[in-house]
């Protein structure tokens, strides 16, 4: 698309007028300035391996009170957002499940500096019966592997390029849109891969809880900069911050209200909450970390 970057001094229908003078035909104006419904959603069902995740959600929910389970956290606003979901979500079902989250210590990613603290934790106690890995771990082959050795099973919920060499363990199911052919729109978030799975898992269970979450996705999606130009994430991004249910966000939003205008937006949330969070995340101590997330 070949666009212009100079043009006359627009006094009317400004945003339109200026896609126009930037080179855009009636078409792609009009598709810019859509806003977006949940009919630009895609069907869950086109991520690839879905069916076999759902089956090992519904192994998660149902562990006895002996066993438990470990959520990687990843280290960015888009990490902690899909941990938070994936959590919350599950809580849905048993609220008694035995969770452990483990925080990286820099800006560590997946299972290359959290492995050692899982097989300790194993040692101390064998009954880690799963880990959970949202937004990571993709090309983690090696450590599925070890993990399975323990008799672990590893579920990721993962947004991230996956190398061309990369082998898939047996003991790991990969839910990732990059991985999945008839998936669309390969700029979701990490965060946005865990909300649409657990859209499929309430659709199997016929429950509606994934919608309590949409606020943790769109945060997701405008810290993690994921493109607008896709109506999902614009959809996402637009529900989402229009009905925020999460208290941490919704106190943070609070607090930063005069510095927002009191208008919370892609603009204001990327300029003046995802900062606070990164640096916490980047540069706080573990006990800030954990209390953050």
């Amino acid at each position: 698309m070949k666009t212009r970057m100079m043009n006359d001094n627009i006094r009317s229908n400004y945003v339109k007028n200026l896609l126009g003078a930037r080179g855009l035909t009636s078409e792609e104006i009009k598709y810019f300035l859509e806003v977006p419904d949940s009919s630009h959603l895609q069907e869950p069902s086109a991520l690839y391996g879905i069916t076999t995740a759902f089956i090992d959600f519904q192994h998660i929910s149902n562990l006895p009170k002996e066993d438990r389970i470990i959520v990687v956290v990843d280290s960015d606003c888009d990490g902690f957002a899909s941990a938070a979901i994936f959590i919350q979500y599950l809580r849905k079902f048993n609220e008694n499940v035995q969770i452990e989250y483990v925080l990286h210590e820099g800006k560590g990613h997946g299972l290359s500096d959290t492995i050692d603290i899982i097989l300790e934790k194993q040692n101390q106690d064998p009954n880690i019966k799963w880990v959970i890995l949202p937004d990571s771990s993709s090309n983690d082959y090696e450590y599925h592997e070890q993990l399975g050795s323990e008799g672990i099973h590893s579920l990721i919920l993962d947004h991230h390029i996956v190398e061309p060499d990369t082998k898939f363990s047996e003991w790991a199911t990969i839910i990732n849109n990059q991985l999945s052919p008839e998936y669309i729109n390969k700029d979701l978030c990490g965060a946005g891969v865990v909300w649409q799975f657990c859209r499929w898992c309430d659709r199997m269970f016929s429950t509606n809880y994934a919608d309590e979450f949409i606020d943790l996705a769109a945060f997701a999606e405008v810290s993690d900069m994921m493109s607008m130009l896709s109506l999902e994430n614009r959809y996402i991004v637009h529900t989402g911050l229009n009905k925020i249910n999460n208290y941490f966000l919704k106190a943070l939003c609070e607090k930063q209200a005069f510095s927002m205008g009191g208008k919370i937006t892609s603009i204001t949330i990327a300029f003046y909450i995802t900062p606070l969070i990164n640096a916490m995340i980047r540069a706080g101590s573990m006990e800030e970390k954990q209390r953050c997330f």
